[in-house]
């Protein structure tokens, strides 16, 4: 099996109304889908982790015209769940429709970003990704991050290429994310019998990777 990892860029005519609204608010700083039911004949029920305030969202939530039912759950000062029964666009129903036929599995979470972007990972064979891909919605920009083969490991892990996951190991092993740092770019450099602005490219690359992988 292969995965996918994916960013989706909506316009002003395909985005999500709470999307949106999350994005453009200076009232919260997470998004994410973590479960979804996509069976229902009307609607379809997700769960949301939401880091932000509860009031703000409960109230752009009951005017958006596009949520049959809901429950908020406050986990924490600025951290809430909700449980959301939302009624689909065309689009999105298009989408979930394309993401969820015959091999294809979408990983959660699914991440609603700022910049009018959702990015996440989808496992699947060979020919339906590439047949989801070529149906994406017009209105919809489709960014393939990441391709690889899916192993069931953690997606840090899995986001680093075979160089940066030895140059992080011997990084690791010599001693170089100790704190005090015991060891330099120069020890890890020599390890690997490379030059030390190559090794310091190689952790630079891999940190960066494994930052991103990280669902935050």
């Amino acid at each position: 099996m292969k995965t996918v990892r994916l960013t989706l860029r909506y316009d002003a005519a395909t985005i999500h109304p709470m999307h949106r609204f999350v994005a453009e608010s200076d009232a919260f700083d997470a998004y994410r889908m973590v479960h979804g039911n996509f069976a229902g004949d009307d609607d379809n029920a997700f769960i949301f982790h939401v880091v932000g305030d509860p009031d703000v969202y409960e109230a752009a939530l009951a005017d958006t015209g596009r949520v049959s039912n809901y429950e908020l759950t406050r986990t924490g000062d600025r951290t809430f769940t909700v449980y959301v029964r939302d009624l689909p666009a065309e689009v999105d129903a298009r989408l979930l429709d394309l993401f969820t036929e015959r091999s294809l599995v979408v990983l959660p979470p699914v991440e609603y970003r700022s910049d009018w972007t959702v990015r996440f990972s989808v496992v699947g064979e060979s020919d339906d990704l590439r047949r989801v891909l070529e149906g994406i919605p017009d209105g919809i920009e489709t960014t393939v991050d990441r391709v690889g083969e899916y192993d069931g490991g953690d997606a840090a892990v899995g986001a680093l290429t075979a160089r940066q996951r030895e140059t992080l190991r011997v990084a690791r092993e010599l001693g170089y994310f100790d704190v005090p740092r015991s060891a330099g770019v120069e020890d890890v450099a020599a390890e690997l019998d490379c030059a030390p602005g190559t090794a310091a490219e190689h952790l630079r690359k891999a940190e960066a990777a494994v930052v991103d992988a990280l669902e935050l």
